[in-house]
């Protein structure tokens, strides 16, 4: 899907309520979206909302499904959060790491540091 920066909030939106509506939490915690959030808790990131951030994560992961570059998706996280661009790229890569770990080496380089496990090059 190619959209341009002025439809991004709109198709943002869109992911969001769909991935709310199919992911919708159980009666029951998933182990992985446990880790997930205590992986951005550990991280100092405050979840004001669990459901939206698993969703949020999902939608992270259709994102590269659609072949979206991480740098942007971190932007894009930071715009529509108030996340700092830092956190919102370990939301990335905590995303990656629990969702979609099939992009974990499809992440741009400038990122891979944020990515849980990644030893950063000296």
């Amino acid at each position: 899907m190619n959209v341009g920066a002025g439809k991004w909030s709109t198709v943002w939106a869109a992911l969001l309520s769909a991935a709310a509506l199919l992911s919708a939490a159980p009666a029951s915690a998933d182990q992985t979206d446990d880790a997930f959030v205590a992986a951005l808790v550990k991280r100092g990131i405050v979840i004001h909302d669990r459901n939206n951030a698993i969703a949020m994560a999902h939608a992270a992961c259709d994102a590269f499904d659609e072949s979206e570059n991480s740098n942007r998706l971190a932007m894009r996280v930071m715009n529509e959060t108030d996340l700092s661009l830092k956190q919102s790229g370990y939301f990335v890569g905590v995303s990656v790491a629990a969702y979609c770990p099939q992009y974990k080496g499809h992440t741009d380089d400038s990122l891979n540091w944020l990515n849980p496990g990644t030893v950063p090059q000296m």
